[in-house]
Protein backbone atom coordinates (compact mmCIF):
# COMPACT_ATOMS: atom_id res chain seq x y z
CA UNK A 1 0.00 0.00 0.00
CA UNK A 2 3.35 2.28 0.78
CA UNK A 3 4.61 2.03 -2.80
CA UNK A 4 0.99 2.58 -4.34
CA UNK A 5 0.46 6.08 -2.15
CA UNK A 6 4.14 7.09 -2.78
CA UNK A 7 3.60 6.39 -6.89
CA UNK A 8 0.76 8.16 -6.77
CA UNK A 9 2.21 11.37 -4.96
CA UNK A 10 5.63 11.29 -7.56
CA UNK A 11 2.47 11.33 -10.45
CA UNK A 12 0.91 13.64 -9.16
CA UNK A 13 3.93 15.94 -8.51
CA UNK A 14 5.03 14.86 -11.84
CA UNK A 15 2.40 16.47 -13.87
CA UNK A 16 1.35 19.42 -12.07
CA UNK A 17 3.92 22.22 -11.46
CA UNK A 18 1.42 24.03 -8.36
CA UNK A 19 2.04 20.74 -6.39
CA UNK A 20 5.98 21.12 -7.81
CA UNK A 21 6.43 24.73 -6.58
CA UNK A 22 4.87 23.22 -3.18
CA UNK A 23 6.33 19.69 -3.07
CA UNK A 24 8.98 18.05 -5.24
CA UNK A 25 12.41 19.19 -5.61
CA UNK A 26 14.18 18.92 -9.19
CA UNK A 27 17.51 17.58 -8.92
CA UNK A 28 17.82 17.27 -12.91
CA UNK A 29 16.67 16.48 -16.44
CA UNK A 30 18.87 14.35 -18.07
CA UNK A 31 17.75 13.72 -21.39
CA UNK A 32 14.50 11.37 -21.32
CA UNK A 33 14.28 11.14 -17.73
CA UNK A 34 13.80 13.85 -14.71
CA UNK A 35 14.85 13.19 -11.13
CA UNK A 36 13.48 14.88 -7.77
CA UNK A 37 13.37 14.79 -4.04
CA UNK A 38 10.03 14.90 -2.18
CA UNK A 39 10.25 15.53 1.53
CA UNK A 40 8.68 12.86 3.49
CA UNK A 41 8.15 13.53 7.17
CA UNK A 42 11.99 14.14 8.39
CA UNK A 43 12.91 12.22 5.74
CA UNK A 44 13.53 12.37 2.05
CA UNK A 45 12.56 10.37 -1.34
CA UNK A 46 14.45 10.86 -4.33
CA UNK A 47 12.85 9.42 -7.54
CA UNK A 48 13.56 9.16 -11.42
CA UNK A 49 11.04 8.66 -13.80
CA UNK A 50 10.52 8.60 -17.79
CA UNK A 51 7.18 8.43 -19.34
CA UNK A 52 6.13 5.87 -22.22
CA UNK A 53 7.58 7.20 -25.64
CA UNK A 54 5.21 8.80 -27.65
CA UNK A 55 2.93 9.71 -24.16
CA UNK A 56 1.83 13.35 -23.12
CA UNK A 57 3.49 15.04 -20.24
CA UNK A 58 0.82 14.42 -17.68
CA UNK A 59 -0.12 12.79 -14.84
CA UNK A 60 -1.98 10.23 -16.66
CA UNK A 61 1.07 8.71 -18.81
CA UNK A 62 2.37 5.72 -18.02
CA UNK A 63 5.66 6.10 -16.67
CA UNK A 64 8.61 3.84 -15.06
CA UNK A 65 9.51 5.72 -11.76
CA UNK A 66 12.59 4.44 -9.54
CA UNK A 67 12.58 5.83 -5.53
CA UNK A 68 15.30 5.81 -3.13
CA UNK A 69 14.84 6.16 0.46
CA UNK A 70 17.54 6.12 3.01
CA UNK A 71 15.78 2.49 4.24
CA UNK A 72 14.29 1.43 1.42
CA UNK A 73 16.38 1.02 -2.28
CA UNK A 74 16.10 0.52 -5.33
CA UNK A 75 12.44 0.53 -5.90
CA UNK A 76 10.92 0.36 -9.27
CA UNK A 77 7.14 0.72 -10.51
CA UNK A 78 5.61 0.78 -14.06
CA UNK A 79 2.46 2.83 -13.34
CA UNK A 80 0.02 2.13 -16.43
CA UNK A 81 -2.62 4.52 -17.71
CA UNK A 82 -5.48 2.49 -16.23
CA UNK A 83 -5.20 -0.07 -13.73
CA UNK A 84 -4.18 -3.58 -14.50
CA UNK A 85 -6.32 -6.57 -14.97
CA UNK A 86 -6.56 -8.34 -11.22
CA UNK A 87 -3.72 -11.03 -10.20
CA UNK A 88 -1.44 -9.56 -14.14
CA UNK A 89 1.90 -10.08 -14.01
CA UNK A 90 4.15 -7.34 -16.41
CA UNK A 91 6.81 -8.57 -18.13
CA UNK A 92 9.35 -6.08 -18.55
CA UNK A 93 12.32 -6.58 -21.04
CA UNK A 94 15.51 -3.97 -21.47
CA UNK A 95 16.57 -4.64 -24.98
CA UNK A 96 17.19 -8.13 -25.25
CA UNK A 97 17.74 -9.27 -21.89
CA UNK A 98 15.25 -11.78 -20.43
CA UNK A 99 12.25 -10.39 -19.13
CA UNK A 100 11.44 -9.78 -15.69
CA UNK A 101 8.35 -10.57 -13.98
CA UNK A 102 6.43 -7.29 -12.06
CA UNK A 103 3.51 -8.02 -9.74
CA UNK A 104 0.68 -5.66 -9.96
CA UNK A 105 -1.55 -3.82 -7.78
CA UNK A 106 -3.63 -1.21 -8.88
CA UNK A 107 -1.92 0.95 -12.22
CA UNK A 108 1.65 -0.02 -10.54
CA UNK A 109 3.38 -2.72 -11.43
CA UNK A 110 6.35 -3.09 -8.88
CA UNK A 111 9.57 -5.12 -9.66
CA UNK A 112 10.62 -8.00 -7.58
CA UNK A 113 13.82 -7.75 -7.66
CA UNK A 114 14.14 -3.65 -7.87
CA UNK A 115 18.62 -3.96 -7.76
CA UNK A 116 18.53 -6.52 -10.65
CA UNK A 117 15.85 -3.99 -12.62
CA UNK A 118 18.06 -0.97 -12.06
CA UNK A 119 21.33 -2.97 -13.01
CA UNK A 120 19.69 -3.72 -16.16
CA UNK A 121 18.33 -0.33 -16.83
CA UNK A 122 21.84 1.43 -16.63
CA UNK A 123 23.21 -1.06 -19.47
CA UNK A 124 20.18 -0.93 -21.50
CA UNK A 125 18.59 1.54 -24.36
CA UNK A 126 15.01 0.95 -24.05
CA UNK A 127 12.55 -0.82 -21.92
CA UNK A 128 9.35 -2.37 -22.81
CA UNK A 129 6.48 -3.59 -20.78
CA UNK A 130 3.78 -5.66 -21.42
CA UNK A 131 0.83 -7.56 -20.19
CA UNK A 132 -2.25 -9.09 -20.84
CA UNK A 133 -5.59 -7.09 -20.50
CA UNK A 134 -9.37 -8.62 -21.26
CA UNK A 135 -8.84 -7.04 -24.60
CA UNK A 136 -5.66 -8.54 -25.65
CA UNK A 137 -2.24 -7.70 -25.12
CA UNK A 138 -0.93 -4.17 -23.86
CA UNK A 139 2.29 -2.74 -23.73
CA UNK A 140 4.59 0.45 -23.54
CA UNK A 141 7.75 1.36 -24.64
CA UNK A 142 10.27 3.52 -22.63
CA UNK A 143 13.55 5.53 -23.39
CA UNK A 144 16.66 4.80 -20.87
CA UNK A 145 18.70 7.42 -22.06
CA UNK A 146 19.92 9.38 -19.68
CA UNK A 147 18.84 6.56 -16.78
CA UNK A 148 21.97 6.52 -15.66
CA UNK A 149 22.62 10.12 -15.14
CA UNK A 150 19.29 10.46 -13.35
CA UNK A 151 19.86 7.71 -11.05
CA UNK A 152 23.06 8.82 -9.84
CA UNK A 153 21.54 12.19 -9.02
CA UNK A 154 18.65 10.51 -6.93
CA UNK A 155 21.49 7.93 -5.18
CA UNK A 156 23.43 11.09 -4.08
CA UNK A 157 20.77 13.02 -2.88
CA UNK A 158 18.95 10.07 -1.11
CA UNK A 159 22.21 8.00 0.19
CA UNK A 160 21.77 5.35 1.68
CA UNK A 161 21.96 4.63 5.93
Amino acid sequence: MRKILISACFLAAAASPALAADGPTSLGVFSDWTAAEYAVGKSHVCYAFTRAVGSEKTATAAMIIVSERPNSRDEVVVNATGPYPAKTEVAVQIDAQPAMSFYTSGKGAFARDGRGAVIDMQKGNGATANWDAKDGKKGEKFSLAGFTAAYGAIVKACPAK
